[in-house]
């Protein structure tokens, strides 16, 4: 069965999605376990700051991109910048836990969004050709 086939599931009027398949590898099991939590873990305390920075970094972009002129070059600079930091800081998260799969395919979306974000940025500024990643 394809992922864009569905089910008939019996003894109901509605039709069940096939399971989709993982975005990542498996887990990582070196990851610090939260107490408490058997199988859970929480992004290591470096991951952390550093997502909590690409979000400040990311919200003065965002209040300068806000006030300036459209098509501000220096803003969209700044934008591109801070999206790739929160990009990058995603994909920090991702490789330093350990989670359920369909967790780290949010995750792994959230960063693809920050990233096609910078390179629409990059765009605007007119500097597309920067390697990132």
């Amino acid at each position: 069965m394809s992922t864009d086939e569905s089910v008939r599931v019996p003894g109901t009027d509605r039709e069940s999605h096939p399971t989709p398949q993982p975005v990542s590898g498996p887990p990582h099991h070196d990851a610090p376990q939260v107490p408490g939590s058997p199988g859970s873990v929480m992004a290591s305390d470096t991951s952390a700051r550093a997502w909590e920075a690409a979000y400040r970094q990311y919200g003065r972009a965002w209040e300068w991109t806000a006030r300036s002129p459209k098509g501000d070059p220096a803003a969209a600079r700044e934008m591109a910048s801070a999206s790739w930091a929160v990009a990058a800081a995603w994909r920090q998260i991702a490789a330093a836990t350990t989670l359920p799969w369909w967790t780290l395919a949010a995750i792994e979306s959230a960063a693809a969004a920050f990233e096609a974000q910078a390179h629409d940025y990059e765009a605007r500024e007119g500097n597309d050709g920067h390697a990132h990643g």
